[in-house]
Order: C-alpha cells, then sequence, then structure tokens
C-alpha cells in the first residue's frame, strides 16, 4: 500500500478483513470578524439586507398582509414589480407607492421585458440621451420618475435626468439588453 492511501484493513464480525473510511473531520463554521460589515445594523449589512417594498409599505399600513400576500402570489406567477401589482390590482395610491420607494435605500433590480413602460414616463427623456447612457424612464408616480439604469451608479446622469424633469428620480437596475428593447419599441410608437 501507497503512504497516501488512508484506508485500513479491519476484521469485521464474521473475521472477514474490510476496509473503512475515516469519519470526515468536523470544520467548524467561519465566524465573520468584528468589523467586517456583516453584523446586524453595520453599514454593509444594511445594503444587503435592505427592507423590501412589501414590508415598507405594510410598515406604512398603506397595503393589509393579506393583499400583500396575495400580490406575491400574483407576483410568481407574472414576474411584475410587486409595488405595480399592488398599484393596479389591490388600490394601492401613487403616493404611498412613491413614499415606499424613497425609503428603499437599495437599488432594486427591475426586468422590463415582464411589463410595459408607460409611454409618457419615457417621453418624458430623448431617446439619444438613454442609448447614450443606457436608460429608459418607464414609470411615473405623481413627482417620482422611476428610472432603470443598466449601471445606477452614474450620478451624474441621476442628477440631469432630475434637472432635465423636475421630478425627484428612484433608480432601478436592468439589464441593457431590456432597456434597448423598451426603448425600440417606444421609438416605433412615436412614428
Amino acid at each position: 500500500m501507497g503512504g497516501l492511501e488512508t484506508k485500513a484493513l479491519e476484521t469485521n464480525q464474521n473475521g472477514v478483513n474490510s476496509t473503512y473510511m475515516p469519519a470526515p473531520r468536523r470544520i467548524p463554521p467561519v465566524r465573520p470578524s468584528p468589523g467586517s460589515g456583516d453584523e446586524p445594523g453595520s453599514p454593509a449589512s444594511n445594503k444587503r439586507d435592505a427592507d423590501p417594498i412589501g414590508k415598507l409599505l405594510l410598515q406604512a399600513k398603506a397595503v393589509t398582509r393579506e393583499n400583500l400576500d396575495a400580490a406575491l402570489a400574483a407576483q410568481r406567477k407574472s414576474f411584475l414589480p410587486i409595488g405595480r401589482i399592488l398599484r393596479d390590482d389591490y388600490g394601492l395610491s401613487a403616493d404611498a407607492l412613491a413614499a415606499a420607494l424613497k425609503k428603499q435605500t437599495n437599488i432594486p433590480r427591475v426586468y422590463l421585458r415582464f411589463f410595459p413602460v408607460q409611454r409618457e414616463a419615457a417621453a418624458l427623456l430623448e431617446a439619444d440621451f438613454c442609448r447614450q447612457h443606457e436608460a429608459i424612464a418607464f414609470e411615473r408616480l405623481g413627482k417620482l420618475l422611476c428610472v432603470a439604469l443598466s449601471n445606477p451608479s452614474q450620478r451624474n446622469v441621476i442628477r440631469h435626468i432630475e434637472n432635465q424633469t423636475s421630478l425627484e428620480v428612484k433608480v432601478f437596475q436592468a439589464p441593457w439588453e431590456d432597456i434597448q428593447k423598451k426603448l425600440s419599441a417606444s421609438e416605433g410608437v412615436k412614428r
């Protein structure tokens, strides 16, 4: 036998030699070191664990638990944003949705391929600007404009949109392919 083999011979009850493997060594769980940002309440933890829009709406008493649960079930089938479902099907006001979106600290991801873009919102931004900066305005909620960007860290683009439209901007991240398709579709409607 070579020196690398870990199998050993053992005699069982009947006197027959058999091989066995030693029990695997238990590896203790890795715990984050203090200050690594993984403790509850730390800034890094808050980014990852930002409150979902449904929880914010419940806290504001803008929706009931039953309506939220029903909307979440509908979302699993339709892939529409939960705010859109609650507004369209359960009577959530645009103002309540806008207030909850403003409180949300993370940048939500939106899949534009699954729901229509409001024409009025898309028309607020020039198509050339949108193509250049990979952006599209997809919904207006009162004085809040929902904008999808493929790179939502572009602060200068967000400021430009706010200055151009005189609206507050809520940024969402979306795949560039989705934005391109919606821009092409909205140009086809304008012609």
